[in-house]
């Protein structure tokens, strides 16, 4: 069984040797296969995964390769697992981890930075320069589960422990799937000006975020006003509609139209 030096496991959540994955072989084929578990290091967990949503990026790394990044180049036949939108419990910690315990529901979000580099120093961890370099040599630090290494079409998987949120007991594991994805609605509503019972919120649909967004934006007490068709009709609709937005969302919207950009930021995408 499952016994990596310096791994923390229990006995309660047995783990085996082998696991079965889902493996991107050519363009648009994924094959299921067995690889070994695999094996937390410092500041990191194993987690076992109990559910996992398909993202439309996951389609398109599949069919057409990017934005995953494997070796350097397309992720194609180099027994490659995607899969970026899962949650779990955590079954073994790597050597050093108590932040987490054995048995913890959590979800996950997709990258760790490296901490080494200036974005990373700077917070920017989603934009860390070793992006894309570390794939077959986790030590360098950065990971992007289902973009430069494996993701959650699988039972098990690695994931550092920044990357982790805990969950409560009474969210479903289907809701837990989207946590991450809920909060890059939020994220994007907040850089707006945050949210005010009552005030309008202009957010375009249907794509998953946009309606998260819509759900977020409703739980506030804020009456949003989905926008569809193309980007131009969004940003003329979404000016007309700048009065009865958050005043700093008209403000930003107001000088991004006397800047002359072609896109407007009182939405989410």
């Amino acid at each position: 069984m499952y016994a990596p030096a310096g791994v923390k496991t229990n006995t309660d959540y047995p783990i085996p040797d082998t696991m079965k994955a889902w493996v991107l072989g050519d363009p648009g084929q994924l094959s299921l296969t067995d690889k070994p578990v695999p094996v937390p290091k410092r500041a990191e967990v194993l987690v076992r995964i109990d559910a996992v949503a398909i993202c439309a990026t996951d389609l398109e790394i599949i069919y057409h390769g990017p934005p995953a990044s494997i070796l350097g180049g397309m992720p194609h036949n180099k027994n490659f697992t995607p899969g970026h939108e899962y949650m779990g419990t955590v079954v073994a910690l790597g050597p050093g981890v108590d932040e987490y315990k054995i048995g913890q529901r959590i979800t996950v979000e997709i990258h760790a930075g490296c901490g080494q580099c200036k974005r990373c120093r700077e917070g920017m961890y989603t934009a860390c320069h070793n992006y894309g370099l570390n794939y077959g040599d986790v030590d360098k630090g950065h990971r992007a589960n289902g973009f430069t290494t494996d993701g959650g079409f699988c039972e098990y998987q690695v994931n550092h422990i920044n990357t982790l949120v805990a969950i409560p007991d009474e969210m479903s594991d289907e809701e837990a799937t989207l946590v991450v994805t809920a909060g890059t609605a939020m994220y994007g509503l907040t850089e707006l000006g945050g949210l005010v019972a009552g005030e309008s919120v202009v957010v375009t649909g249907p794509g998953p975020i946009g309606l998260l967004g819509v759900a977020v934006a409703k739980a506030m007490g804020a009456h949003p006003v989905i926008l569809t068709g193309t980007r131009d009709n969004r940003l003329k609709i979404g000016l007309e509609l700048a009065p009865t937005t958050s005043s700093m969302c008209a403000r930003r919207m107001r000088s991004r139209q006397r800047a002359g950009s072609t896109e407007a930021r009182a939405w989410t995408t």
